[in-house]
């Protein structure tokens, strides 16, 4: 088919992917300098016109569409990579350019190669179809909304065709992505976020309000618009034990802040007739346990003041707080001014509050005693609302009102609207330490523009209270004391570790912590660019706000990627009087503190660098090694090396190398190579170095399941109960390799789990699981260490329990009871395999068979090969004999494949045995079942002249062979008599069938044959009498319709056929009939291609009874 953005004339901006590859690769683009000409050779820069999911069929590349450009001086290009119509998930490429249009930076992964195509049935469904199927899903049963789409996932190698769904449920949303081949859960996530206008606005009605808030701990704030004007409040309280409501002032003279009509005081109500309603054109207040639709309203009393003794009795009596309505509403205002106020100075031209190419701010919905999945103290933001949950009672929270956890999810909304995080354990570490930083910065802006009585209280002296080094007292640095009833936080900045979740360190980072604890460096680094490096609390919550604003943060970045979106936002920084030299060292020296490396280098040598724990490993195999004449090697712990040709030493040792480094530091490791020419080119990579060993499980009852385990030739024995770790000798093993784990005895009904450490951090993590509690049967099972897995150092963990919940992931170390546990060390890929013959038969159109090697064997070391066919004598000595023609006859033939070591140290010899069957002549199939349902016949008829005589409802829809076989049911014809055979295609985009239907460019093909010698093939000679391919097609305006906005329409075609002479004794006779549809054929193939295999198009061939 051809590329219909061609054919429609879309103008979007699509990197193509070159084709030459054995599979899909993903290229981390990160400081991959050497890589830049090829992306800048590929991508046009010009406007982007948006590319959706719901654009045309794009051909059989991978490509990179433009999503969206953003900036003018300084531009961030995000891209995401397509096949054919369909989003890869995961596969986000930012491209970082410079005023002139030149590249800066790459991050994000560049996905290229053939794509093995997967047969799946519900992907050829329609989305309506697909809709229903998923609706009836155990999974989403209770959803009140869902939405399905299409997508690939990249999984060993291969893209996978996936259904991802968005569900809302009643408190929470999640996504959810299902294999497109049997609607298995791949992933789930919950992406609800846990926190633990141009006229006058008393023009439309608003005006300023207040009343009284805080708690037991905080007192009685009474929220007030000018002095002496919430009286009641003031003089509210709730028994002689409690104190009495103090004034609060609040001021912001900013002739640009969002309420600057009130003088920037942020209870902004609207008043209808006697009611007061908390709604306003920037904050919109429910509260749960009255309406989750219709916002908060009361009875205006004086100056506007929400008071209603008996309900503040009554809610202080239950929940030792207040009104979580008046304190919500005054701290959202304040937070969304405040966030209003940061964005318009990072786009101070932006002159609406969304915009494409700046900032985006939206009204915030927030509900108040709303109970979320997980209880009543917690607070969320579930994509739409941000909510807050009641407390319970002061027991251990108040109302999950306060003005920190407000600005926390309230930032959550920023994001979503201004940056394209994703759900990864990354993103989710973001996302949640800038929330965090922007509750402490709206609460530096609380502190510095409120007055009143209530400002000089011991509970807000508390809040601001700061003692550096004593993590009982500094509570400026604390997120979460004010509504949690003990003298303590949710989390720290000095040190985050305090909290004893948190980490202060990336390299402590693990998916089996939460986004919170994770987000514990960027609460540590923004810390310390404040009280190291003297930068305002406004100034560093600035820098982390324009990195999100400007749009350079994207789905699935690395934290080093993080690291340089803070630190391309310092040339636009202003900070004291720093020189800006000073404002990007203090960013990189803070983020350096917290193990975020950016001052890695521009690689600009194509070298692979990896750490497996203590070692890090390098790799120049892909260079020409005769036109290197010196590598110089840091390894980054003092060690150095350096080969120079001069010095006639050989250079193979150092094209692929490993080095033992010091453990528990970081490592600053690069490599140069020199070539004759004089030219040098460098890699650069930061590492982590630990301890080549993961981390023990804590284990409770132990049991001895089996007392010795067996794989890949390793035998280890005397296995005791409980666990085990083995990392002295490393056992060698070859990834994406099958092999069977044998155990000393019949294990049938125990459970095993299998995990490998692929991110090689020590820690063992959800994604590092190949088997997880699968049911034993007999003394074995199989396990394969996938393709993701870096060659070198790697533990496995194999788990033997009795039951489904004896083995769980827990901070990454992991909880086993009624268990046996083994840790071994691994070397992947390693010179000491031993040599295993072995490959793969994939068999062709033709009885043509394409053999592909996939025997394990020391690489560096010479090898021999000799195939054997198992007919004519037919043999090989190619490492990869790719495609062999077997007898077109078929038959059952034997193969083997002996490999040997040149030295004939090892040899190794596999057996098979393939049978194939008689070729078939005239097959009448697709060549891609991936295209089966994008062009097909939908609707035949059968006509005599114009009489119609019979419609075939067999030939709707299409299958995956593009080609279908029936009989026509009740029809028969007479003999020397014409037929008539009309057609009419599935729907499609109107411009697509105008185009097809070009006179000059014809790009449609309709053809019909009539077996008449019955031998299975339709030949020239039994067509149609036309001799115009281009005749008789028209499309067909009646069956126009709207899908999706775009106008579909049907093609119909006709052709008549002269229908054989029958003998009067023979008196009937059955025929089949051809008919094939096909898209842009080969040309001079008119009537000549019944048998030939078309790309898009379908074939029916269906039975007909002519009579004497």
């Amino acid at each position: 088919m051809k590329r219909v953005d061609v054919l429609l004339g879309l103008s979007l901006s699509i990197l193509i992917v070159s084709n030459a590859f054995a599979s899909v690769e993903s290229t981390p683009l990160y400081n991959k300098q050497y890589l830049w000409h090829e992306i800048e050779r590929a991508v046009a820069i010009k406007p982007q016109i948006e590319a959706t999911v719901d654009s045309p069929h794009l051909g059989d590349n991978i490509q990179y569409r433009l999503m969206k450009s953003v900036g003018t001086t300084s531009v961030y290009q995000h891209y995401q990579a397509f096949y054919g119509d369909f989003p890869i998930l995961d596969s986000n490429l930012v491209i970082a350019r410079n005023a002139d249009g030149s590249i800066r930076q790459t991050m994000g992964k560049w996905i290229r190669g053939v794509v093995a195509k997967l047969p799946s049935q519900y992907y050829s469904m329609t989305n309506s179809a697909l809709h229903q199927v998923v609706q009836q899903m155990e999974i989403v049963r209770n959803a009140q909304r869902i939405e399905t789409r299409k997508a690939y996932v990249l999984q060993d190698k291969q893209l996978l065709p996936v259904i991802q769904i968005e569900a809302w449920f009643k408190d929470h949303h999640e996504t959810l992505t299902l294999s497109a081949i049997d609607l298995k859960v791949i992933s789930q996530h919950d992406n609800t976020q846990y926190a633990f206008t141009s006229s006058p606005l008393s023009n439309s009605g608003y005006q300023v309000g207040g009343g009284i808030g805080g708690s037991f701990k905080l007192g009685a704030v009474c929220y007030s618009p000018s002095p002496n004007s919430m009286q009641n409040c003031t003089r509210y309280q709730f028994d002689n034990t409690s104190p009495v409501g103090k004034e609060l002032l609040f001021e912001d003279l900013d002739a640009n802040a969002i309420f600057a009509e009130f003088n920037g005081y942020p209870y902004v109500i609207k008043k209808s007739q006697q009611r007061c309603i908390l709604e306003n054109p920037y904050v919109t207040t429910f509260d749960a346990k009255i309406s989750e639709t219709e916002p908060v309203s009361y009875l205006c009393q004086s100056n506007n003041e929400n008071y209603n003794k008996d309900e503040i009795d009554s809610t202080y009596g239950t929940y030792y707080s207040y009104s979580a309505a008046n304190e919500a509403h005054f701290n959202a205002g304040l937070v969304m001014q405040f966030f209003h106020k940061n964005l318009r100075k990072i786009f101070p031209e932006q002159a609406q509050d969304c915009s494409d190419t700046g900032y985006c701010i939206k009204p915030l919905l927030q509900k108040v005693n709303k109970h979320t999945i997980l209880g009543s103290n917690y607070a969320s933001w579930d994509g739409t609302y941000a909510n807050y949950g009641p407390g319970n009672g002061g027991y251990e929270f108040y109302s999950l009102t306060g003005l920190g956890i407000v600005a926390h999810e309230a930032a959550h909304a920023i994001t979503q609207w201004n940056s394209s995080l994703g759900n990864g354990d990354i993103d989710r570490a973001i996302n949640e330490g800038m929330s965090d930083i922007a509750a402490i910065a709206a609460l530096d802006y609380y502190q510095h523009a409120s007055s009143g009585s209530y400002t000089q209280s011991q509970p807000f002296l508390d809040l601001f209270f700061e003692q550096p080094g004593q993590y009982t007292n500094n509570r400026k640095w604390w997120y979460g004391w004010d509504v949690m009833a003990a003298d303590l936080p949710a989390r720290y900045f000095e040190l985050p570790s305090w909290d004893g979740r948190s980490i202060d360190h990336w390299k402590d980072f693990t998916s089996t912590k939460t986004g919170h604890d994770n987000g514990g460096v960027l609460r540590k680094a923004f810390y310390e660019l404040v009280k190291t490096h003297g930068w305002s609390i406004q100034e560093a919550y600035s820098l982390f706000l324009r990195a999100n604003a400007t749009q350079c943060l994207f789905s699935g970045i690395s934290i080093n990627e993080f690291g340089y979106c803070l630190l391309d936002q310092t040339e636009h920084m202003t900070v004291a009087d720093k020189p800006a030299s000073v404002i990007a060292a203090n960013v990189s020296d803070s983020l350096a503190g917290v193990g975020i490396s950016t001052g890695i280098g521009l690689s600009t040598l194509d070298a692979d660098t990896w750490l497996n724990y203590n070692t890090v490993n390098y790799d120049l195999s892909r260079l020409d090694s005769d036109l290197i004449s010196q590598i110089d090697i840091v390894w980054g712990d003092g060690q150095v090396e350096k080969w120079r040709r001069s010095d006639n030493t050989a250079i193979y040792p150092f094209l692929k190398r490993k080095k033992v480094v010091t453990e528990d530091k970081l490592m600053r490791f690069s490599i140069d190579v020199t070539t004759t020419d004089g030219t040098s080119r460098s890699a650069f990579n930061h590492f982590f170095s630990r301890k080549a060993q993961t981390c023990a499980p804590y284990t409770n009852s132990d049991l001895r399941h089996s007392t010795s385990l067996s794989f890949g030739g390793h035998q280890i024995n005397d296995l005791p109960a409980g666990y085990t770790g083995q990392f002295a000798a490393p056992r060698a093993l070859a990834k994406n390799r099958d092999y069977v784990l044998n155990f000393s005895q019949d294990l049938t009904g125990k459970l095993v789990s299998v995990f490998f450490d692929y991110n090689k951090n020590g820690l063992i993590e959800s994604e590092d699981e190949i088997l997880r509690n699968q049911k034993i049967t007999g003394d074995s099972v199989s396990f394969k260490v996938n393709q993701k897995a870096t060659s070198g150092l790697g533990v496995l963990r194999i788990a033997l329990t009795t039951n489904e919940y004896d083995y769980y992931i827990w901070d990454g170390c992991g909880v086993v009871d009624n268990g046996q546990v083994l840790d071994v060390m691994l070397d992947i890929d390693s010179k000491n395999l031993p040599i295993i013959s072995d490959f793969e038969i994939q068999p062709l159109d033709n009885n043509r068979v394409k053999f592909i090697n996939t025997s394990q064997l020391n690489v560096d070391k010479s090898a021999q090969y000799l195939w054997r066919f198992g007919f004519d004598n037919k043999i090989s000595t190619e490492k990869d004999p790719s495609i062999v023609s077997y007898p077109s006859a078929g038959g059952t033939f034997n193969v083997s494949l002996e490999v040997r070591y040149s030295d004939n140290s090892e040899s190794d010899t596999k057996f098979d045995q393939i049978t194939l069957s008689k070729v078939d002549e005239c097959p009448a199939k697709i060549s891609n079942s991936a295209n089966a349902g994008v062009f097909f016949i939908d609707e035949i008829k059968l006509f005599r002249y114009s009489t119609e005589l019979a419609t075939l409802t067999n030939a709707q829809g299409h299958n995956p062979q593009g080609y279908s076989k029936f009989i026509a049911p009740n029809f028969e014809a007479e003999q020397r008599s014409n037929l008539s055979v009309e057609i009419a295609t599935n729907l499609i985009p109107r411009s697509t069938a105008e185009r097809l239907l070009e006179n000059a460019n014809r790009g449609v093909r309709f053809t019909i044959w009539l077996d008449k010698d019955g031998d299975g093939k339709f030949v020239e000679s039994e067509s149609s009498f036309d001799n115009d391919p281009n005749y008789s097609y028209w499309l067909d305006n009646s069956e126009c319709r709207s899908i999706s906005g775009s106008e579909h329409c049907r093609i119909k075609a006709t052709k008549s056929i002269s229908l054989p002479r029958v003998s009067w004794l023979e008196w009937s006779k059955d025929f089949y009939i051809r008919a094939k549809l096909e898209e842009y054929p080969a040309e001079n193939t008119y009537k000549k291609d019944s048998c030939s295999l078309f790309d898009y198009g379908e074939i029916h061939d269906f039975r007909i009874k002519v009579k004497y």
